[in-house]
């Protein structure tokens, strides 16, 4: 796949949106007819459909990314540092529902074929929270008997909890549903 153009990329991006509940299943003529890029050029840039879910996932990742190394790089105890990376990823939820619609659906569908879609989205979601606990176990500030397990909890919580707002609302104001979930999820992890 080759890197397209910003404006070519934001019409793809923009084009997205359409194809809510397919779990990004889509064909290249879905794509072309969506964004109104015309198919040789789809082409040229990419080699397929599974290229161009490739840059979708690719580019719904990037944009969690970025707020969860942020929040973790911030200041504070490991347990503000996770009370942080909550937040932002409950922002990055709402300002990009498909984060917790679409995306899942489509990684589970698609996790043998696109490995390394897969790999990034364990690499982005998962490392900046795992060097957090391993860090909140080291120091005494977190009760963490097996790290993967809490990694997991945590996302599905977080998931979960943001699908099921989105679902029944449309929306939801990531300050407020954070206020409200970060101290369940911290005291069960947290020492008194």
């Amino acid at each position: 796949m080759k890197k397209p153009p910003e404006d070519l990329a934001d019409k793809l991006i923009a084009a997205s949106a359409q194809f809510s509940g397919t779990g990004l299943d889509v064909s290249v003529e879905d794509v072309a007819e969506a964004s109104g890029v015309p198919r040789a050029t789809l082409y040229y840039y990419f080699a397929g459909r599974e290229d161009i879910v490739d840059f979708y996932l690719g580019h719904k990742l990037d944009s969690v990314a970025t707020a969860i190394e942020k929040a973790a790089a911030g200041e504070g105890t490991t347990v503000e540092r996770l009370a942080a990376i909550t937040r932002a990823v409950l922002a990055a939820m709402v300002a990009q529902p498909a984060l917790c619609t679409e995306l899942p659906e489509a990684l589970r569908r698609r996790r043998t074929q696109f490995s390394e879609v897969a790999a990034k989205a364990d690499q982005v979601m998962r490392s900046p929270i795992r060097d957090i606990l391993i860090e909140g176990r080291a120091n005494g500030e977190l009760n963490v008997p097996d790290i993967d397990v809490t990694i997991d909890a945590l996302h599905g919580a977080l998931g979960q909890v943001a699908l099921m707002q989105l679902m029944r609302h449309g929306t939801f104001d990531p300050d407020l549903l954070a206020d409200q979930l970060i101290p369940v999820i911290l005291t069960g992890l947290a020492h008194d």
